[in-house]
């Protein structure tokens, strides 16, 4: 089942794709061309499944990105009805990226985003697998 995942944020988009149960990152999208963007992604690498962050507070509150996020997933499931839609806890994943970028590779300039994405998917995969 190829996977994608989506980190979603007001003016880009950052997606992540399962190859051979690893997450990868895939391309970072303008918020406006998100949904073309999907659409060719889906059809390409014929994607069954999309695993999308959910950005709660600490305290499992809602955030205004998060009703943004609900209201997104809703899109897509009437974009898409034939793909799975999969919400995932996104809390510590910046955190998460950042330390794993840092200490591998300290001078290295990978986006945070483009590592969180991963992070979303990967843990998606290890609960689903």
């Amino acid at each position: 089942m190829p996977y994608i995942s989506i980190d979603l944020w007001d003016k880009r988009v950052w997606l992540a794709i399962e190859v051979n149960k690893i997450a990868m990152p895939l391309i970072t999208v303008e918020r406006v061309k998100i949904i073309n963007e999907l659409k060719k992604i889906i059809k390409e690498r014929k994607i069954t499944d999309i695993v999308i962050w959910l950005p709660y507070d600490l305290y499992w509150k809602n955030t205004k990105q998060l009703d943004k996020t609900i209201k997104f997933r809703e899109k897509l499931k009437n974009i898409f009805p034939e793909i799975q839609i999969h919400s995932e806890d996104e809390r510590f994943t910046s955190f998460a990226s950042d330390q794993i970028l840092w200490s591998n590779m300290p001078t290295w300039s990978a986006d945070r985003d483009s590592m969180s994405a991963c992070l979303i998917l990967e843990s998606f995969l290890k609960r689903v697998d």
